[in-house]
């Protein structure tokens, strides 16, 4: 009745990059503000630093491929192009 398929393995390790990335920031957060507070926490940032990593590793192996273009911004892209055709003129 319209349930979607299963995410793939590819598309789940992308995910869980994706999560990675966000909690690594969060940790990054936390030491500045840890940093700020005259009591830095070495851990956050070593924590939000391999997290980080690790999330832009499995966001750049398992990107999802892009679909074929839906059309949503189709007016506004024949409007873009209109001014190039004139120019070459």
């Amino acid at each position: 009745m319209g349930a979607s398929p299963p995410p793939g393995r590819p598309e789940f390790v992308s995910r869980v990059g994706t999560f990675f990335i966000l909690v690594g920031i969060a940790m990054m957060v936390f030491f500045m503000l840890s940093d700020a507070a005259d009591a830095p926490r070495l851990g956050y940032f070593c924590w939000g630093t391999v997290l980080l990593s690790l999330g832009f590793v499995f966001q750049a192996r398992f990107k999802r491929p892009a679909g074929p273009p839906t059309g949503r911004f189709s007016v506004l892209q024949r409007l873009k192009r209109k001014p190039k055709e004139e120019k070459k003129k």
